[in-house]
């Protein structure tokens, strides 16, 4: 079993200064919440979500709150992530938290929280998204805790998961952000995961909302490996903003399916690697069309190609890889 824990936190915090935009173009905070954690910290969540008609690729956000350390009595801005690293249009709150010593900022208690930074993805990645969550809404456990299980539905091991969600109470509104961390999950891998709230606020759950996962990116410069069959292994990486949405092989028909979404709007390179050296051309199909002039080849034992990926999700299939 996984369960929540107050894993080391990126929080910091900066000197303020007046070009601090507390009024954010592209994302804002939804749903902020205060409360005195029974340790006498102060505890303030929210979420963070992008703005509808914002234009800008996918963002990195942090969340900021304008206090005064009560040692230096100066200004300053405490700085956390969402829980989620990547903010897009159109998603449900992504929950945050901070944990603030109330002896060092006790005016913390009247700041509001912001969205301190949205900067642009700019450096490529790739997202996969196979795992299956199942949960009931509703807390089971005697201190309100919620459990659930994952599992991972693709082929290729999953490290560093962040599950996350929102906690509600009676009225709809958010009184606490949960998470918890699965360090690595195996290929159709099923493990329980669960959510406890701040002992401090667990009185007043009711049930969890917007119950998500955040993958630890992929290196871009490695190539993953699938294990197509015992004598056969696939290795695939992105140069662009890709998400992984499934993966399959077929050993009747010899088919490897993937269904890909590249946010960016323009095609970004899949490159493939066979190995051992490919004895026959590789049929390529994107969304059921086929890919002419397909260019493979061979170096160190290795069979290399590339492949062209439009914007937008698309299926992608490769054929003849056993033969």
């Amino acid at each position: 079993m996984t369960s929540s824990s107050n894993y080391n936190s990126n929080a910091y915090s900066e000197k303020h200064n007046n070009s601090t935009n507390i009024d954010n173009p592209r994302a804002y905070v939804k749903n902020s919440f205060k409360y005195l954690s029974n340790d006498n910290n102060t505890v303030i969540v929210g979420g963070s979500v992008a703005k509808s008609d914002s234009q800008n690729f996918p963002q990195n956000v942090s969340v900021g709150l304008l206090t005064i350390n009560n040692f230096t009595g100066e200004e300053e801005i405490l700085v956390e992530r969402p829980y989620n690293s990547i903010l897009y249009e159109n998603n449900e709150p992504f929950p945050f938290k901070f944990m603030i010593n109330s002896t060092i900022y006790p005016d913390v208690i009247n700041s509001a929280p912001f969205i301190y930074k949205s900067e642009n993805v700019t450096l490529p990645y790739t997202k996969i998204n196979t795992i299956n969550l199942n949960y009931p809404v509703l807390p089971q456990g005697p201190n309100k805790e919620l459990y659930g299980n994952i599992t991972n539905t693709g082929l290729v091991q999953l490290n560093n998961i962040t599950l996350f969600a929102i906690v509600n109470d009676k009225n709809s509104s958010q009184i606490d952000s949960v998470r918890t961390l699965i360090p690595v999950l195996k290929p159709n891998e099923t493990r329980q995961f669960t959510f406890v709230p701040d002992p401090a606020i667990k009185d007043m759950v009711y049930f969890y909302s917007c119950v998500g996962g955040d993958i630890g990116d992929m290196k871009i410069d490695d190539y993953s490996i699938v294990n197509i069959t015992t004598s056969k292994v696939l290795g695939y990486k992105f140069s662009s903003l890709i998400q992984i949405d499934s993966m399959s092989y077929n050993i009747t028909t010899d088919k490897f399916d993937f269904t890909i979404n590249n946010i960016y709007p323009y095609p970004g390179a899949l490159s493939l690697e066979v190995m051992p050296v490919q004895m026959v051309p590789i049929q390529a199909y994107i969304d059921g069309n086929p890919v002419e002039d397909v260019k493979m080849r061979n170096i160190s034992e290795k069979t290399l190609l590339d492949l062209a990926i439009p914007q937008g999700v698309h299926d992608i299939s490769l054929s003849n890889l056993n033969n």
